[in-house]
């Protein structure tokens, strides 16, 4: 079936027509009949994804929709992270990034109707999200690169795709409706714990066929509850010689932690148009439109302090401190804390996402040419707002605890911190200021022209070629205002009127009872002086980076029958990437602030590519693949931002400074991609593949000590530096190592083994990776950091039936621990050592027969994350011992939805 049509008539490809990824001709993908097959619904799904992958020229994966705008489950992020070495990182507990063979969302390349995408995100990894799966047909993800593909990604190249109305061929109109609930319930007021989904869309072909249109709009407002506990950091400070009263000799205790519930109200409305025309068999024009809002508020109620002996002059002590044994060193794991004063939280945080593509595609066709024109642009807009309060009683508490050291929620009983006649506004951990609030703004544009030609060839071996350009100019803006509030009456405590009070928020799951809950914002105005304050991190948040990227390609595709049972098929190619980037953004050196503008670099890279199909018949193939690959630096990287000073040593000036590397280059690697594959089955709608595949990136980038020219900066002292040549510490390229990995995949129908399981069906992938790369760099940092994203085992299962408009599925998806990326404190980014997770989705359905007065009807009941799998983080200790410590235990419930879907 078309990977990008799903006709519901498909149609034969005429032999000569070479497979085209690109945006220049969607409409030319190879296709192949099934209509041996009359089958819809999750095996139609199974059969037309199954196909794409036996008929494409790359190692690809895919997922395609049941009908119009019904992929397989309810999320982007969750029809990809199924496919085999894919998974996905749960953020704020609904599914975001992709990780494709163990790398992180950075390497990935992200394409919407085959062209480059940009993100609300940070730096270039997009937020799955922000894409309604009921706008979405279908998802292909090349594992090895195309010459033809533009935007592709170091990992990986994720292409979503939306339907095109004259290869439908038909009229068809789809309503649906789901309402949701979450299992936490109404954690805290504000939230909500129930929700809705509402998707539409037409399609419709004018004037003989050759007009068609496509619209679908889909609004979510879906609830997320969170309830969630963190231990801060565990250390025996004795060892640094600041021992803590009461803690034995030796021990290693906790030294903070923190409790809270967040409620999260998410609403997002999309909408997808197509326009499409073809009058005759030379001109073939199509105008597709995206464009989507999210809308999100959160509401956060807790407590977290800290206990270590450097705070408040060493207040806290301990008593009656017992130790368990943990991997042969002792740890405080209960006892009485006493003189803590945690702060109670009260954060009100919003944001307002923009997401708008738009495409025009132009395909001229005489005899054995045909040229393209694509233009396209597409924007991302970030409104973002974070406010937190502070509150506390007055003076030291005493609290017993009990902290587990397997994941889990600790146990601090703590008093009454709801009692609006105890709990102050104040700053109980002395941080300066009553509250803090930072409002950022990002904007992502990318503008794009493409042209492209295919020529047919007649000979034995080649089928065709293609020549093409491509033009995008890339720019992601950033900037940020932070302010901090100072309480009325010179910060006086202050108690908070009644009539202003929510209900209590229970913190009763980690043991600290009830906290107290007001609306924070509505607080501003009456209970502080807001100004702003901004740190030099903070105005270094501010910041612009501009890309323009020349990509020039040629592909040759072959086909040729190498003896009477073996033929080949493939492309050959190479692209030719020429960038030009620049950065502007704030140095901090000896007189304060200056603003930096039009650094950069300028860098080409040569990318062949090598794609070949050896089909053997009965449904082997072997599949080669061989490439040179690049991606782009991290955007925040490649900030113009930094420090600069002048060190003195033996009364010699040198200049030092540390911060972004406008220069930076990209990642590069060398891969080799192996694939064996046997499809059966009516139609082959059933497979099984065994997948090798190494990668060499013989360029990473990790922070180094390079030389830097600083001529022009201020230095401040009596030993001016001897030359403008210093040192700077900042992300660089240097060495890298090895990526490698094994994947199997299979998709079984029930019917192969027995008549008696006609209808029932699975689905199994399992993906080994192992990586070479320290992140930290050769022979540095702690040795126990991994690649970002890297899960050496990655596994999924799909248990499913489908039979006389009954259905049912049950799905698992594992993976290893990891190191994730995730958003920090004050907006920044770390890395978290994440446990490994299991989560199970259930899905069951039931379709009204056409021949009923319910024709066109289907029933739908879901449950995702049935096991309420919790979100774990573990932490080493501070000491060097090399142990891991619990970190973050946060559950974030069930989601249950019952719907349906109508269409005629």
């Amino acid at each position: 079936m078309a990977a990008l049509a799903f006709s519901a008539q498909a149609q034969e490809t005429p032999p000569a027509q070479p497979e085209q990824p690109t945006a220049a001709a969607q409409d030319d993908q190879t296709t192949s009949t099934l209509d041996a097959v009359q089958v819809i619904g999750i095996r139609h799904s199974i059969a037309t994804s199954v196909q794409t992958k036996n008929e494409s020229t790359s190692i690809v994966e895919a997922v395609s929709a049941e009908d119009i705008g019904k992929l397989p489950d309810i999320s982007i992020a969750d029809s990809i992270s199924r496919l085999p070495g894919l998974t996905m990182q749960r953020v704020d507990g609904r599914g975001q990034v992709i990780h494709i063979r163990g790398m992180s969302e950075q390497f990935a390349g992200t394409l919407l109707n085959g062209r480059e995408q940009v993100t609300t995100g940070d730096n270039r990894g997009v937020e799955f999200d922000q894409y309604p799966a009921e706008l979405i047909n279908a998802v292909t993800v090349y594992k090895t690169p195309d010459a033809s593909l533009v935007g592709q990604g170091l990992s990986g190249t994720v292409n979503m795709q939306t339907i095109r109305p004259l290869d439908y061929g038909e009229r068809r109109i789809v309503v649906s409706g789901q309402g949701e609930k979450n299992s936490l319930g109404d954690l805290t007021d504000g939230g909500k714990d129930t929700g809705y989904r509402f998707s539409a869309s037409y399609v419709d072909q004018f004037a003989n066929d050759t007009i068609g249109v496509a619209i679908g709009v889909a609004r979510l407002a879906s609830p997320f509850q969170e309830k969630h506990y963190k231990s801060w950091w565990w250390a025996d400070t004795g060892a640094w010689g600041t021992p803590q009263a009461g803690v034995p000799e030796g021990a290693i205790a906790l030294q903070g932690a923190e409790g809270w519930v967040k409620s999260r109200d998410t609403t997002r409305t999309g909408v997808m148009a197509v326009l499409e025309f073809k009058p005759n068999d030379t001109w073939h024009s199509v105008l597709d439109m995206y464009h989507s809002k999210f809308e999100q508020g959160e509401w956060m109620r807790g407590a977290m302090w800290t206990n270590d002996p450097w705070w408040n002059g060493g207040a806290v002590t301990y008593t009656a401190a017992n130790t368990t044994d943990y991997h042969g060193t002792p740890v405080v794991t209960s006892g009485t804390l006493s003189g803590i004063e945690p702060v109670v939280r009260n954060d009100d945080n919003q944001r307002d996402d923009k997401i708008s593509a738009f495409g025009w595609n132009n395909e001229f066709k005489w005899g054995v040419y045909t040229l393209a024109a694509d233009v396209s642009y597409s924007r991302a807009e970030r409104d973002q707002s974070t406010l937190e309060t502070y509150a506390g009683m007055l003076g030291g508490l005493d609290v017993d605890f009990q902290i587990p050291l397997t994941p889990g929620y600790a146990d601090y009983a703590l008093p009454d911190l709801s009692d609006p006649n105890s709990v102050y506004l104040r700053d109980p951990q002395g941080w300066g200021h009553d509250g803090r609030m930072e409002n950022s703004q990002q904007k992502d544009t990318l503008k794009s022209f493409r042209l492209s030609m295919n020529r047919l060839v007649d000979s034995y071996f080649l089928r065709s070629y293609d020549v093409g350009f491509n033009y995008s100019k890339r720019t992601k803006d950033k900037a940020a205002q932070v302010y901090f509030t100072d309480l009325l009456n010179d910060r006086a405590p202050t108690l908070v009127d009644p009539s202003l009070l929510f209900a209590p928020t229970d913190l009763g799951f980690a043991g600290m009872g009830n906290v107290l809950a007001y609306d924070a914002r509505a607080l501003l105005s009456r209970y502080y002086d807001v100004y702003l304050s901004e740190s030099n991190d903070d105005l270094q948040k501010d910041q612009r980076i501009e890309e323009e990227v020349r990509t020039f390609y040629a592909k040759a595709n072959l086909d040729l029958d190498l003896t009477d049972t073996v033929r080949m098929r493939g492309n050959v190619g190479v692209q030719l990437v020429q960038v030009d980037q620049s950065a502007d953004g704030v140095v901090i050196q000896a007189d304060g602030p200056v603003a930096v503008s039009g650094v950069g670099a300028s860098y080409g890279d040569i990318l062949p590519s090598l794609n070949l199909v050896f089909d053997f018949g009965n449904g082997w193939n072997v599949r080669f693949g061989a490439a040179r690959e690049i991606m782009r630096p991290r955007i925040n990287d490649m900030g113009a931002y930094g420090y600069v000073g002048v060190a003195v040593t033996n009364g010699v000036g040198e200049w030092t400074g540390s911060g972004g590397n406008p220069e930076l280059e990209p990642y590069r690697a060398n891969s080799v991609d192996l694939s064996v594959e046997k499809y059966f089955g009516e139609s082959n709608s059933s497979y099984m593949a065994l997948a090798v595949f190494y990668k060499d990136l013989d360029s990473y980038i990790y922070t180094q000590t390079i030389p830097w020219n600083f001529a022009g900066y201020d230095y401040e002292g009596d030993t001016p530096p001897s030359s403008d040549w210093g040192t700077f510490s900042t992300p660089a390229n240097g060495t890298g190592g090895y990526m490698r990995g094994a994947e199997l995949g299979m998709a079984l129908g029930g019917d192969l083994i027995s008549s008696a399981l006609d209808g029932f069906g699975l689905l199994l992938n399992a993906s080994y990776t192992e990586s070479s790369i320290d992140p930290d760099g050769p022979n540095q940092g702690s040795g126990t950091d991994t690649f970002p994203g890297l899960s050496k085992i990655v596994a999924n299962a799909t248990l499913y039936y489908e039979k006389n408009g009954f259905s049912a599925r049950v799905s698992q998806r594992f993976r290893d621990p990891y190191r994730g990326e995730y958003s920090y404190i004050f907006g920044q980014r770390s890395y978290r050592y994440t446990r490994n997770e299991r989560t199970v989705d259930l899905q069951l359905g039931y379709d009204f027969p056409e021949s009923s007065a319910l024709g066109g009807l289907s029933l739908l009941a879901q449950v995702n994350n049935v096991t309420n799998e919790p979100f774990r983080t573990e932490v080493s200790d501070s000491n060097g011992f090399g142990l891991f410590f619990p970190e973050e235990y946060t559950e974030y419930g069930r989601q249950y939805l019952l719907g349906f879907r109508y269409a005629f």
